[in-house]
């Protein structure tokens, strides 16, 4: 939203937003953050990924009669990311910050641990994992990571990879899917900020082959699901619509979240598997224009029967859909707070992950009947508060989907925190630029490629009153409004929900306590707590120094300065506390935004900041050291790629090395 528009959620909470020392350690605050689940229909077991306190939860999920209870919490990795069942029980658990695989399984005799054995299965240096996926034999993984820029296919008879196969840009959820007819099985794979989806076909000895079909859409897909909808098999792509932005009426047009529903064909060797009609011909059913929207679908899952569960992560609700029932008719239940994933249960019920309340939300015959704690779900501070307005359309409760108008949240252009690769529009079109990572926002100062506002408060204030809409009728009060939360609350009478209701200043102190102290994600091309780059890191250093370091300065806060000691650069840069940023604007080549050039983005995370500049004409950091000249006039202008090299190709791998670590 940020802009003419799940942070690493992650907030510290500090008393009143101002500079901070950013520590990439700092996701651990207190909260847990469920954010991804398995149930195994082999040991009865349900396990959850408790994202921000780096166990799995092993609930035992209950039945009709029998409360569910946590059974155990193993302290797996840091940053549980993805989870999949395995066969004759168990789970196999991918991490954010911690490289390899953990295969969970119980052990026949209990010693330690609960009785659980954790098993690391080694995948290379990287970390980064964000979605698994076991086949149906239980004989291969198939596991997304943004540093693979694909898919790995892991074998679970030998623990080890056997192939990485290149997909796209910040591959994120996958899933196996049959297809009547065929004889094995499709993998799927979203590339988040490619807004694609790739499929592909599973040899026999469990590999992938080539994608056999590519998907391109305007938005990236947040999760997808194969299921029987209106009498035929389909593909079901949660998204937004599928179009591009615009603001030429003055609200943001074009964010609704909903569902493209693509059928599948009979099959035929060699003929892509889904009927895709192409951008703007796809069905789309839209979820935000519904009486009760359901805004930011984060998950899907089919049930037994064919029964479809749509998790509303902005909107704190959950959309079930009968077998013969259109989506657009399901029945909308309200959970706990930023449902992330959905799974169905035995006997037709369903579990949400709310990971913004650390809770689990049993559902069963349309209406919860228990809510499991699996953290701390208080959340007290301005910083907790605001993060559950960064992650919700509370934060804007006035706005409504009518027409042309939509109802999403921050996270809908800033997933994660982070950015969509996606160009977003100014007020009335004026200008469209690509969206920034909010990650390490509070040393970066100022904002926008504007260089505006100036500081973190303003700019809190600036995105209630970009987003806010009314003010064509009523231009003084539109953006003053209350905001009204419901958060889990400890009494005296045990753990329930209580509502907070925020005047329109707290609004503010909370979304800016929040932004300024979203942490930087750690480099999974750098190794885990390191203090000191490579030697090929260290020589891209120097270069950069000496070439980019007037734009993205090596100080500690882009707004107060604060030069980095020698001896203490490498690790402030691996531990993301330099800004990488100027408090100027700069004309580079590139598409002038402001008055006299753009303010530059952060260098932090751009290993997976694609596509690169304001307008997005850089596809890969390769493509932009290609338009980089630090002699010329305009040091990024596209017809930099014609003149001679600036860098020999050593050179450009030491930068690349270098910038890849960020």
């Amino acid at each position: 939203m940020i802009g003419p528009a799940r942070a690493l959620l992650v907030a510290l909470a500090v008393a009143a937003p101002g500079p901070v020392a950013l520590d990439t350690s700092s996701y651990r605050d207190g909260h847990a953050r469920p954010r991804a689940m398995a149930f195994n229909i082999d040991d009865g077991l349900l396990y959850v990924a408790l994202s921000t306190s780096d166990e799995i939860a092993i609930v035992d999920p209950g039945s009709a009669g029998a409360a569910p209870h946590v059974r155990a919490k193993l302290r797996v990795c840091r940053f549980p990311q993805a989870v999949a069942p395995l066969p004759r029980g168990g789970a196999l658990v991918g991490c954010r910050f911690d490289a390899g695989l953990r295969l969970l399984k119980a052990k026949v005799k209990p010693v330690g641990r609960d009785g659980w054995q954790v098993t690391e299965v080694p995948t290379g240096p990287q970390a980064g994992v964000r979605g698994i996926a076991v086949a149906p034999d239980g004989m291969s993984a198939y596991v997304t990571a943004p540093a693979f820029g694909g898919v790995q296919v892991v074998s679970l008879a030998t623990n080890r990879v056997v192939q990485t196969l290149p997909t796209g840009t910040s591959p994120r959820a996958v899933h196996v899917a049959q297809q009547a007819g065929r004889p094995g099985s499709l993998v799927l794979v979203s590339n988040f900020i490619d807004h694609t989806v790739t499929v592909h076909d599973v040899l026999r000895d469990g590999r992938l082959d080539v994608a056999m079909q590519t998907i391109r859409l305007d938005a990236p897909v947040l999760d997808m699901a194969v299921a029987r909808y209106a009498g035929r098999e389909s593909l079901l792509l949660l998204t937004h619509e599928d179009r591009p932005l615009t603001r030429a009426n003055g609200p943001v047009e074009g964010l609704d979240s909903g569902v493209i529903v693509l059928a599948a064909r009979p099959f035929s060797a060699g003929v892509p598997p889904f009927d895709d009609p192409g951008p703007g011909r796809r069905p789309f059913v839209n979820l935000g224009e519904r009486p009760a929207p359901v805004i930011e679908l984060a998950g899907v899952a089919v049930g037994h029967d064919g029964e479809l569960a749509v998790t509303g992560a902005g909107s704190d609700n959950v959309l079930v859909v009968g077998r013969a029932q259109a989506i657009s008719d399901g029945t909308v239940i309200g959970v706990g707070a930023n449902p992330s994933a959905v799974i169905w249960l035995p006997g037709g019920r369903l579990v949400t992950a709310d990971r913004l309340s650390d809770t689990l939300t049993f559902v069963a015959g349309g209406k919860p009947y228990a809510t499991l704690d699996v953290g701390r779900g208080e959340r007290a501070t301005p910083a907790d508060q605001g993060e559950l307005m960064f992650y919700s359309r509370a934060l804007v409760p006035n706005n409504v989907a009518d027409g042309v108008q939509s109802l999403y949240t921050c996270a809908a252009c800033h997933d994660d925190g982070h950015i969509d690769g996606r160009r977003h529009p100014a007020k009335r079109n004026r200008f469209f630029s690509m969206t920034k990572t909010c990650r390490g926002l509070g040393t970066t100062a100022p904002y926008l490629s504007l260089g505006e506002p100036a500081t973190i408060d303003a700019f809190a204030d600036n995105i209630v009153a970009t987003h806010a809409q009314g003010r064509e009728r009523d231009a003084e009060r539109f953006d003053k409004y209350p905001v009204t939360l419901r958060v889990r609350d400890r009494s005296s009478d045990g753990v329930g929900w209580k509502q907070v209701v925020l005047s329109p200043a707290e609004v503010r102190v909370g979304l800016a306590a929040y932004m300024a102290g979203i942490p930087p994600e750690p480099s999974p091309f750098a190794p885990r707590g390191g203090r000191t780059l490579t030697a090929e890191q260290r020589r891209g250093l120097a270069l950069f120094r000496d070439g980019c370091a007037g734009c993205h300065q090596l100080v500690r806060d882009s707004a107060t300065g604060g030069a980095v000691p020698a001896r203490e650069l490498e690790a402030a840069l691996l531990a993301g506390q330099v800004a990488l940023t100027s408090p100027r604007l700069h004309a580079v080549g590139t598409p002038v935004l402001g008055q006299g050039g753009n303010n530059p983005p952060s260098l932090r995370g751009v290993w997976e900041a694609a596509p690169y500049f304001s307008d997005g004409s850089a596809r890969t950091l390769e493509d932009v050291l290609q338009r980089t000249h630090p002699d010329a006039d305009a040091v990024h202008a596209p017809a930099n790629a014609t003149r001679p090299p600036a860098f020999s190709a050593d050179q450009r791998a030491a930068l690349l090395a270098f910038l890849r670590a960020l």
